[in-house]
């Protein structure tokens, strides 16, 4: 992992200064416990995204950088570095977590959103609401479960799971349990009673109506995913199911998702809900 960085010009309160250079922005990013946004240009298309007015209200809460996505770095391109592996080599938006240090992604990637399209036709393109989404996204979730509350956020059908807390407690156990699959290379579904046993110890509460849903996704046979990807192929793969959609669908005091790669490239996802 190498560590993220930009330069700055202060012009203005309304909105936060597009730094141009790496170093300067990360070094700004830690100094104010901010994360840092990064737009990987590639033209003009998703400007005016990024000049929409709730958009350049929420970027006062990052550093932000702007760069073409020919930017090099230290006499690589900086979307070749494996820590932006997600972003596909691709023109587009990344977030890294730099506001806590205690964070265990600390001064990792936490959203890669190439501006691609999906094979999948219901996930929409890039506009101002879509950047508002990734930008709201949970802080100290990590990627892969803020790219699945994502892919949620963004379906059609409007699925309000994600409408309740993001609890640590249901994130630690979609992370441990996502990753327990993708060890296996096998789909299947936690011990539902021990599991909300164990959230009501980590919470000390009671917890009522648990519910969990588990996915992977088609990267070993389509020549492999992103994070992104993946998760909307859970997320499509959860839709063709009415007993996984009926939990996905519903909205949840508690609730946490999760995704993990197996060494096949395959993606194994988990969401847990309880109220």
């Amino acid at each position: 992992m190498f560590s993220f960085t930009l330069f700055t010009m202060v012009v203005g309160i309304v909105q936060p200064p597009w730094h141009t250079s790496y170093d300067e922005a990360w070094t700004r990013a830690v100094r104010e416990k901010k994360d840092l946004v990064i737009y990987f240009r590639g033209d003009d298309k998703h400007d005016d995204a990024l000049e929409n007015k709730d958009v350049k209200k929420r970027l006062r809460d990052f550093v932000c950088l702007k760069v073409p996505a020919s930017y090099e770095y230290k006499g690589k391109r900086l979307l070749d570095y494996d820590a932006l592996d997600d972003m596909n080599g691709k023109p587009g938006l990344a977030v890294v977590s730099l506001h806590d240090t205690k964070l265990t992604h600390h001064n990792e990637l936490i959203s890669a959103h190439p501006f691609v399209g999906s094979r999948y036709s219901w996930v929409p393109d890039y506009g101002a609401r879509e950047i508002e989404h990734i930008l709201d996204l949970p802080a100290r979730a990590t990627l892969g479960q803020r790219s699945m509350i994502y892919a949620i956020w963004v379906h059609p059908e409007r699925p309000r799971s994600i409408f309740g807390v993001a609890h640590p407690a249901f994130l630690g156990h979609a992370a441990r349990h996502s990753a327990r699959q993708a060890s296996m290379r096998n789909q299947h579904h936690a011990d539902l009673i021990g599991t909300i046993g164990r959230l009501e110890g980590e919470m000390d509460k009671g917890l009522g109506n648990g519910s969990e849903v588990v996915a992977e996704s088609w990267g070993a046979f389509v020549g492999g995913e992103n994070v992104l990807e993946a998760s909307f192929s859970c997320i499509d793969a959860w839709r063709h199911s009415s007993g996984h959609w009926g939990a996905v669908s519903r909205e949840h005091t508690y609730f946490g998702y999760d995704i993990s790669r197996s060494s096949s490239g395959t993606w194994y996802a988990t969401g847990i809900f309880a109220d």
